[in-house]
């Protein structure tokens, strides 16, 4: 539940504070840049999307956070485990930050978010409890979904312009860095299993609401969700199509009607 403003400690006040800071400060430079925008231009520039993004994360997240307090302990849940699991694997590969940071995380995230979507839609029937079996195909897929998308991705975003692309795909770049598939991947199946174990257990998670909760973490932990393909396709569009945590305040509105077009990315 919702802290009564009376009753918060000192480390919350100035949390509110800092949040109530960063939410003013995306809210201006989003009427900034939406006051430059030039009618005929077919697809937002840098800044629009830096922006547009940040007030989504700053603005109408947390909102929506706020007002869905059982939903924010369950996120938060999920959140300590993806820290558990990336200190366990940052123990076993020291001088790996750099990689695990390049989208890896929000990576898993958007791919379990996919695989749970489609693995509902092929299920007559939601289970009342996930078996080990269950978890361990998912698991398994989340892996393939994670592999397929850093082995085509160069974290180009759709506006960036060829002459300053990056030309290494990510997998590649993890390999080189001394993080093997085998150790991704036993770090993916280990992060599946205990999120998908929440549905079972104190977590108190369901299969079919647990695929919300995975995007909207995903576009949090998001280092740059616009240049990020799979959080792009596989949270942000799908959350902006529900309209239920993006729905674009008004000054927002010139923005969210770009981002619903289809864009064309190269790896």
């Amino acid at each position: 539940m919702a802290v009564c403003p009376a009753l918060r400690t000192d480390a919350e006040e100035k949390l509110v504070a800092t949040a109530e800071t960063q939410r003013q400060r995306a809210t201006a430079m989003v009427r900034t840049q939406e006051s430059s925008l030039r009618k005929a231009q077919k697809k937002p520039r840098r800044k629009d999307a830096s922006w547009f993004f940040e007030s989504g994360r700053s603005v109408e997240i947390v909102d929506w956070l706020v007002s869905h307090p059982t939903e924010r302990e369950q996120i938060d849940w999920m959140a300590d485990q993806v820290g558990e699991v990336c200190e366990l694997l940052l123990n076993q590969n020291p001088h790996t930050h750099r990689r695990l940071a390049d989208h890896f995380w929000c990576d898993v995230l958007a791919a379990l978010a996919r695989v749970l979507d489609e693995a509902l839609s092929e299920l007559d029937s939601l289970p009342g409890e996930l078996s080990e079996a269950f978890i361990s195909a998912l698991s398994e897929r989340t892996w393939e979904a994670v592999r397929n998308e850093r082995g085509s991705s160069k974290g180009n975003a759709p506006t960036r312009r060829q002459s300053t692309q990056n030309d290494s795909y990510r997998i590649d770049e993890d390999i080189d860095a001394g993080l093997s598939e085998v150790m991704l991947k036993r770090a993916v199946k280990e992060l599946v299993s205990i999120l998908l174990s929440g549905v079972n257990e104190a977590a108190h998670l369901t299969l079919d609401n647990i695929v919300l909760k995975l995007r909207v973490l995903a576009i949090l932990f998001c280092p740059d969700p616009y240049a990020h393909r799979a959080v792009w396709e596989e949270c942000v569009v799908p959350l902006i199509k529900q309209g239920v945590v993006i729905r674009s305040k008004s000054y927002a509105q010139r923005f969210l009607d770009m981002f619903k077009q289809t864009w064309s990315w190269s790896p």
